[in-house]
């Protein structure tokens, strides 16, 4: 398993669960992650993007604020990973930086309805799509998320007034997903019925987290939210019993609404059953 990413398993777990917003500070110098994936990403991104997939969008009222992101990212790969250089062929900002980098990105501005998704560069979206979200304000695009809004609305949007350039955050989540390719682009990709046994779940699921950081870009204001995804398969866990108990500890207490949610109300009790056996193994 990838070392940074048993760190956010950690911290993530580590905690009963509850639906909130889980911020931690941010030091600028860890904004974005170059992991061993790097190359393999990035070349995955570059594939879908000339592909045509829709992966990219920007409104007029972005076009500012793509600039000022590449600005940051080439200062920031400059600074703490210079082996990772952008692509100075590409004249288009947001691509640029997009291809540069295994994070997505997205670009929110302030609106009297909330902030809206005015730019995103997202090539491994978890189950949504750029055409679902863009122009949309943040209470639309979590109205899926059931509880969210009510649970943590009026917190969420006191946090987008009050973020500071100086003091960016991160956080993370989760998911179990029964195909481990990145790209997913619908709320109906590979969403399937397939059963999950307890014997073979280790080999059936896959965990998906996504280490994400939001920071305001101190010239345009407004905010940009990144977005790096690991994909581990459920098996690894069998490798470190304590995460595996921590994972099984978080589903037993995830509410039926949230289980269905995340395609998991009919599985939770095989995959409960890997987890507590790969924990005592």
């Amino acid at each position: 398993m990838n070392p940074e990413l048993g760190r956010l398993l950690l911290d993530l777990l580590g905690r009963p669960y509850r639906l909130a917003m889980g911020l931690h500070a941010l030091e600028l110098r860890d904004w974005l992650i170059v992991t061993g994936d790097h190359a393999a990403e990035v070349a995955e991104k570059r594939r879908l993007f000339e592909a045509g997939a829709d992966i990219r969008r920007l409104l007029p009222e972005g076009v500012e604020a793509a600039a000022e992101t590449a600005a940051l990212v080439e200062a920031h790969l400059a600074a703490h990973a210079p082996g990772v250089q952008m692509d100075a062929t590409i004249a288009d900002p947001l691509t640029r930086a997009g291809l540069a980098v295994q994070e997505d990105l997205c670009l929110l501005l302030a609106s009297p309805e909330g902030y809206r998704l005015v730019g995103a560069f997202v090539a491994f979206p978890s189950r949504w799509s750029l055409e679902e979200k863009i122009g949309r304000p943040m209470p639309a695009i979590h109205a899926p998320v059931p509880g969210l809004e009510a649970a943590i609305g009026g917190p969420v949007r006191l946090f987008f007034e009050r973020l500071q350039a100086d003091r960016p955050v991160w956080r993370v989540n989760w998911s179990l997903s029964d195909d481990p390719v990145l790209h997913q682009p619908s709320s109906a990709f590979r969403r399937t019925a397939t059963e999950v046994t307890a014997a073979d779940a280790g080999r059936q699921l896959w965990l998906r987290v996504e280490r994400q950081t939001l920071r305001r870009l101190p010239e345009t204001g407004l905010v940009l939210f990144t977005i790096l995804t690991f994909v581990e398969p459920l098996a690894s866990l069998a490798r470190d019993r304590r995460l595996a108990g921590l994972l099984a500890d978080r589903l037993g207490e995830l509410p039926e609404p949230m289980l269905a949610y995340k395609n998991l109300l009919t599985r939770r009790p095989a995959i409960t059953t890997w987890l507590r056996a790969a924990a005592v193994a």
